[in-house]
């Protein structure tokens, strides 16, 4: 699965601030690209730009948090890249809780 690549936007450790997992520490993975352009959005500095890196690089840098088993994968519109999917699965496997957030604009 290492040679699979994404185009992230950026990697960062915060608090959960929506959802039943609220307030509890999480890992977010911003992917790069979406195919909307929503009057609300908040991340439209995440349509473009970002850096080319490997699934492996990806739960990496996610691991580097030490301890934190939250991640969150976030866009833009993560599921536009192709390897989002290996990356789910990838984190799901290494035991990491994990939510996406989706417009629902696309088809796992």
């Amino acid at each position: 699965m290492g040679g699979r690549m994404l185009r992230v936007s950026e990697i960062f450790f915060s608090i959960q601030g929506e959802s039943s997992y609220a307030g509890l520490p999480c890992a977010f993975v911003r992917l790069t690209g979406c195919n909307l352009r929503c009057a609300w959005c908040d991340t439209a500095y995440a349509f473009e730009g970002g850096e080319e890196m490997s699934v492996d690089e990806a739960v990496a840098r996610v691991g580097a948090f030490g301890g934190v088993k939250l991640v969150e994968v976030t866009g833009g519109e993560p599921l536009l890249q192709g390897d989002s999917v290996p990356l789910l699965s990838r984190l799901v496997a290494e035991g990491y809780r994990v939510l996406l957030e989706t417009s629902g604009s696309q088809s796992l």
